[in-house]
């Protein structure tokens, strides 16, 4: 799942408690490539608290959508970490296990937006 239509359908479906369907589109826009980042089928998902490799790709995919340089990064990594344990949290709580990609991103990006 990558396509806007189907990220936004899945948030609206899914993801209670979320109601800024507005700002998903322009959050999707930051996601660059969107389709490489789910091309295979361990890339669909993200597999956050069971594998700490995976939580470190969700960091490393966000320090790139963002585009931090080094300094930057070091100042905001860990508004990132947060926001990424904020929405591992949501999906945790909803009983979400398969948790998709860029569903995944758009929420992270949207806490980072807020801060």
């Amino acid at each position: 799942m990558y396509e806007l239509e189907e990220v936004t359908q899945y948030i609206k479906d899914n993801i209670k408690g979320f109601h800024e369907y507005s700002k998903i589109e322009s959050l999707y826009n930051m996601i660059s490539n969107p389709q490489v980042r789910v091309n295979s089928k361990d890339k669909q998902w993200v597999a956050y608290k069971t594998q700490a490799s995976e939580d470190n790709t969700v960091v490393e995919a966000m320090k790139e959508i963002l585009e931090y340089k080094e300094f930057r990064w070091i100042i905001e990594k860990d508004n990132v970490i947060e926001a990424i344990n904020v929405v591992g949290d949501i999906f945790s709580n909803l009983g979400i296990t398969h948790k998709p990609r860029i569903p995944f991103y758009i929420l992270v990006l949207n806490e980072l937006v807020e801060k």
